[in-house]
């Protein structure tokens, strides 16, 4: 169990999220402020409020993932918007959390996944523990009764999602999702003594960023694209009534 979590960890570090600044050579992160007439739809990107034409019917307070591109004439479009997983949607809190510090302490657990679940569960009962904190507490324990690791991460300002399962053979399914890349999935398999890494992203310019960052990485490595990713747990289609 040390060595998938020490397999993660690597492949989280490879996509240092904390290092990327915006630019066009990744995907955008866009939250749509209005719907207006004609397809038309009031963005924000960063601080920056503008109005553009999506043929896509997009939700008004909804985060999505877009490629943004200008043409000869200087005119920006925004095309293949991807609505963000509903944690990124909600008033869910993002736990702080040191990424390498993290992962040391897991690595060192005989049981991490039973680490994780104490944590969570001293957590919930805090008296400081605001009600934001304690619903994403909350569905990271359901997750881990389906045999899903589910981390919602706020590291330095950003916003990034962990989830992993552990499945027969010992290998990992994982889905990564990071504000400046999107969201990726894939599988760690072991193969004699190498090990197997094939991941997906949904953009064309996260699938050269990430063979570019992987180039040395792994000789047995697949990466590739796909029109859909779907989260291994989404807490949108679980009902949780936490009242008082």
């Amino acid at each position: 169990m040390i060595s998938q979590v020490r397999k993660i960890r690597n492949i989280a570090r490879k996509i240092d999220s904390t290092s990327l600044t915006f630019n066009t050579n990744l995907p955008i992160s866009i939250t749509v402020l209005e719907e207006l007439h004609n397809e038309r739809y009031k963005l924000l990107l960063g601080k920056k409020e503008f109005i553009a034409k999506s043929k896509k019917k997009l939700s008004a307070s909804k985060k999505y993932w877009g490629d943004l591109n200008d043409n000869k004439e200087g005119i920006i479009t925004i095309s293949n918007l991807v609505e963000k997983p509903n944690i990124f949607n909600s008033e869910m809190d993002f736990l702080e959390i040191q990424n390498q510090s993290f992962f040391d302490v897991l690595e060192k657990e005989e049981k991490p996944l039973t680490t994780i679940k104490r944590y969570i569960i001293d957590k919930m009962n805090h008296d400081e523990t605001s009600k934001e904190q304690f619903t994403t507490l909350s569905y990271m324990l359901l997750a881990l009764s389906e045999g899903i690791f589910h981390l919602p991460m706020l590291i330095n300002g950003r916003k990034i999602l962990l989830q992993f399962s552990i499945k027969r053979s010992n290998y990992i399914e994982f889905y990564l999702a990071f504000e400046n890349i999107g969201p990726l999935k894939g599988i760690i398999m072991p193969y004699h003594k190498n090990t197997i890494l094939d991941i997906s992203t949904m953009f064309e310019k996260s699938y050269h960023f990430l063979k570019n960052q992987f180039e040395n990485f792994n000789k047995n490595i697949k990466i590739s694209i796909k029109n859909e990713l779907k989260p291994l747990f989404d807490s949108s289609s679980i009902l949780l009534d936490l009242k008082g």
